[in-house]
C-alpha cells in the first residue's frame, strides 16, 4: 500500500500493515510482504516495533506439511484507540474507536461554528471525550478532526471553509496546544477516502473516487494507490464544478456551481420555490412526495441525477478511475435519482471507461466521525507533518 506526499501518515508501511491485519485477520510476515508488495526485511523491521509496543502479537506457529513453520501476527485491537470528531454546520459528532476501527461509543452535541467561542466549545467537547477514554483506561493514539473545507495537509490549517466560516485557522495547532495530545485535521471527504483506503471494500483498489452528496458535494481521490489532495489540499471540490454560466450564487461566491443544482440543500430549495414543500421543509419531505408519485418532485430528482451523472462522467473521463463510491445524505433517496444519473453517466463516459463500477453506499450518520478517527489510526508511531 503506497501513500503519497499528501497523506497525513508519516509511516505508510506500519499503517499498511495495521490496516491489512484489521481487514484480513492474522497473517504471517511472508504473507504480509507478498500482499503489500514489500520486502521481507521491510516487514520484519516494521512489525518489530509494533510488537514491542503491544499493537501486534504473535500467535502459535503454523506447521505446514512441508517447509518451515510460520508465525502469524495478529492485531491487538484494545492496545490503542482514537477519537474521531466531525465538525458540521449545526453539530459536532464524536466516536471512540479501537485500533481495528471498531466503534466503542459515540455522542453528538449541537454546535454553532459562528459563535465567538466556537473553537473553545469544540475543545471542551473533545477534552471531555479524552477524559472519558482515560477513565475507561483506553490508551489513546490521538484525535482526528474532519471539517468541511480546504485543509493544508502539512499543517492541519483550515485554509477555507465557506460552510463553517473559518478561514486561515490553524485548527490542528490550536487543538494540539490546548489538549496536549496528537491532533490531526483533514477535510471531511478526504478523511472518508483515507478510511476507505485503510479499512473499506475499496482498500485493494489502486484508483477510486469517493463522491459525497449532501448539503454540499465533494470528492476524494485515490490515484495509483495513494490519496491525492492536490496543491495545498484543494483537490476534490467537485461541488464547485461550474455547470451554469449564470446560475444561482454558490456559498463559495461563484455562480452556477454543481452544488447549487444537485445537492440535497439545492433540491430542498427548488422544492420550496416550486411550492411543493413548506418553507421549513427539507429534502426528506420532497422525497416523500416523489414516493407518493408527485411528478414535479420526481422531475427535480431526475434533473439533479442527470447533472450529477454528466458531471461525474467528465471526472471519470479525466481520471480513469475503476470505481466510484457514492456516499452522503442523498443515498436514501437514490431510487429517485438513479435512472437519470445512470443514463447521463452512460451517455457521456468514454468507451474505454464504461466498465467503471458505481457503488452507492447506505448512509451512516457516524460515517465522517468514524473516518476522522481513521486519520489518527492511520498515523500510529509515526512522525506526521502535522505534529511538527
Amino acid at each position: 500500500m503506497r501513500w503519497g506526499a499528501g497523506s497525513v501518515s508519516g509511516d505508510g508501511t506500519r499503517t499498511a500493515v495495521l490496516a491489512l491485519l484489521a481487514r484480513r485477520g492474522p497473517l504471517s510476515r511472508a504473507q504480509i510482504a507478498e500482499i503489500l508488495g514489500l520486502s521481507p526485511a521491510t516487514v520484519t523491521s516494521s512489525t518489530r516495533r509494533l510488537l514491542a509496543v503491544g499493537m501486534l502479537a504473535e500467535q502459535e506457529p503454523r506447521v505446514p506439511a512441508a517447509g518451515r513453520p510460520s508465525i502469524p501476527l495478529r492485531l491487538v485491537p484494545r492496545s490503542a484507540h482514537a477519537i474521531g470528531v466531525q465538525v458540521a454546520l449545526d453539530h459536532v459528532a464524536t466516536v471512540l474507536t479501537r485500533l481495528d476501527g471498531v466503534v466503542v461509543d459515540g455522542a453528538s452535541w449541537p454546535f454553532d461554528p459562528a459563535a465567538p467561542e466556537a473553537v473553545e466549545r469544540l475543545t471542551e467537547l473533545i477534552r471531555g471525550r479524552i477524559a472519558e477514554a482515560a477513565r475507561q483506561r483506553r490508551p489513546l493514539l490521538g484525535v482526528g478532526v474532519a471539517v468541511p473545507g480546504v485543509v493544508e495537509p502539512e499543517t492541519g490549517t483550515l485554509r477555507m471553509s465557506v460552510r463553517l466560516g473559518w478561514n486561515g485557522m490553524p485548527l490542528a495547532a490550536r487543538l494540539r496546544a490546548a489538549l496536549g495530545v496528537p491532533v490531526f485535521v483533514d477535510n471531511d471527504i478526504s478523511a472518508v477516502t483515507v478510511a476507505e483506503r485503510l479499512y473499506g471494500p475499496s482498500a485493494e483498489c489502486a484508483d477510486f473516487l469517493v463522491v459525497a452528496i449532501g448539503q454540499g458535494i465533494g470528492a476524494g481521490l485515490v490515484l495509483d494507490g495513494a490519496p491525492y489532495r492536490g496543491a495545498a489540499g484543494a483537490a476534490g471540490e467537485f461541488g464547485h464544478l461550474p455547470i451554469l454560466a449564470d446560475g444561482p450564487e454558490c456559498v463559495c461566491g461563484n455562480r452556477g456551481c454543481l452544488e447549487t443544482q444537485a445537492s440535497t440543500e439545492a433540491l430542498a430549495r427548488q422544492g420550496r420555490e416550486a411550492g411543493l414543500i413548506g418553507p421549513d421543509a427539507g429534502v426528506g419531505e420532497l422525497g416523500a412526495l416523489a414516493v407518493a408519485g408527485d411528478e414535479r418532485a420526481r422531475e427535480l430528482f431526475a434533473d439533479a441525477g442527470a447533472l450529477l451523472g454528466r458531471a461525474l462522467a467528465g471526472v471519470v473521463n479525466i481520471l480513469g478511475t475503476s470505481t466510484v463510491v457514492v456516499v452522503g445524505e442523498i443515498t436514501p433517496l437514490w431510487d429517485h435519482v438513479r435512472a437519470a444519473f445512470d443514463a447521463a453517466l452512460a451517455a457521456h463516459l468514454l468507451p474505454c471507461v464504461r466498465e467503471t463500477r458505481i457503488e452507492v453506499r447506505p448512509w451512516e450518520e457516524r460515517l465522517i466521525a468514524v473516518a476522522a478517527a481513521g486519520i489518527a489510526l492511520g498515523a500510529p508511531l509515526a512522525a506526521p507533518r502535522q505534529r511538527g
